[in-house]
């Protein structure tokens, strides 16, 4: 979609909703599968959305609609999945300390990826009765900590924990379909790819196990974003080239039937803008301050590390100064980011912040106020509310009279 068609949605949907306003539109999600298509395997590709990264209704519905499961990581996911109509066929669980919670549904037919052996242990009983469709996450040599790369990160299973685990399920009656790799986010490069799958080749050959399927998880960049202080956008991974790497899938593994995807940022980040109204502009002499209704502390967390495009509405010509576009919360770090940006924006006027179609809604705060709206375009450009805003009165409405645990 490109910045007119954003900017005729944004209006629309300032109408029905006023600001600060998240927009997600389907056509921008569409545009994204149809992206990954370019990925050629020799193999059929089942994708799964993660609700984490968008968790919309409406996105949710289409994405059934289409026919394809969801990836949940929490029991509170798991109950949004199950509320829309997805079956046990159709959800995928994942993460870590499931048997923390997944004792408690009693679902037949999940798609669980087990990432510990006490994971395992408390759960193979639950997964026999309940006929579970089951795969290993397991810990490749290239999943790396983000912030301490000389560490590895919680997830998965090592080579001799697989191993074991192989037995484990063996001696309980259990058969494992699947392996599972997420090697972290924004990889650049198809090699990586190559490395993990490498890695399950050689646990396979170690378990004399065959795999029906294998899991490749997601983590490709998304264009439009670079890292805060970076000199230039994060590059697209050559999707052509990860195709290459994934068509060997059928050589390392001949058992393999189908190829698992778990992009759920790259589908649904490009889909989603963050609309805010400026209400009050200060100058001062290091730089002009826009204070807007919305911002990074209640509804862009990522604008901390990310540095992302924004449009303005309407659009203003004419000289610029260096701006800082804030929050309107009670914190310093409650800014969007600094631009280049026209003198004459002013109280009343739109700032679109693009790429806010991944995580931005999860992580969205009420610091000092209450959750904004959520506008959803389908592909007949008709708008619905698919989240309307908290009033004040709804944000302290969980609220309780204190009293002692336990009384009456």
């Amino acid at each position: 979609m490109d910045a007119a068609e954003w900017r005729d949605l944004v209006r629309r949907a300032v109408g029905l909703a006023g600001t600060p306003c998240y927009l997600v539109a389907e056509q921008a999600i569409e545009a994204s599968i149809e992206e990954l298509g370019v990925i050629r395997t020799g193999l059929p590709h089942r994708h799964w959305l993660s609700v984490k990264t968008q968790p919309v209704q409406p996105l949710l519905e289409a994405w059934r609609r289409r026919g394809f499961g969801v990836e949940v990581v929490s029991e509170y996911e798991l109950a949004a999945a199950l509320r829309l109509g997805f079956t046990g066929e159709a959800i995928l669980v994942n993460g870590v300390a499931k048997h923390a919670w997944l004792s408690r549904h009693q679902i037949p037919n999940l798609n669980v990826h087990f990432d510990s052996l006490a994971e395992i242990d408390a759960l193979k009983d639950q997964a026999r009765a309940l006929n579970w469709s089951l795969g290993l996450r397991c810990q490749v040599p290239n999943q790396r900590d983000l912030d301490e790369p000389e560490f590895q990160d919680q997830f998965g299973l090592t080579s001799t924990e697989a191993v074991r685990a192989l037995m484990t399920l063996g001696d309980a009656g259990l058969k494992l379909r699947g392996l599972h790799f997420h090697i972290g986010t924004n990889v650049q490069t198809a090699d990586q790819f190559q490395i993990a799958l490498n890695h399950l080749h050689a646990v396979c050959q170690d378990a004399e196990f065959t795999p029906e399927y294998v899991d490749i998880g997601g983590g490709l960049p998304v264009t439009g974003e670079k890292p805060v202080g970076a000199d230039r956008a994060t590059p697209p991974i050559d999707l052509e080239q990860l195709g290459e790497v994934l068509a060997t899938v059928p050589r390392l593994f001949p058992t393999v039937r189908e190829l698992w995807l778990e992009n759920g940022r790259f589908v649904s980040a490009r889909a989603g803008v963050l609309v805010v109204k400026v209400v009050d502009r200060k100058e001062r002499p290091e730089c002009s301050y826009l204070i807007c209704d919305g911002g990074r502390t209640n509804h862009a967390l990522v604008s901390g590390w990310e540095v992302h495009d924004i449009l303005l509405e309407p659009e203003h010509d004419g000289p610029t100064r260096l701006t800082t576009v804030c929050g309107p919360t009670c914190m310093a770090s409650d800014r969007l980011g600094r631009w280049q940006l026209p003198t004459t924006l002013a109280p009343g006027d739109l700032i679109i912040w693009m790429n806010a179609g991944a995580y931005h809604i999860p992580w969205e705060t009420r610091f000092s106020v209450g959750l904004a709206p959520v506008v959803w375009c389908d592909l007949t450009r008709r708008l619905v509310l698919a989240r309307k805003r908290e009033s004040p009165e709804e944000w302290s409405a969980s609220w309780t009279n204190s009293k002692p645990l336990g009384s009456p």
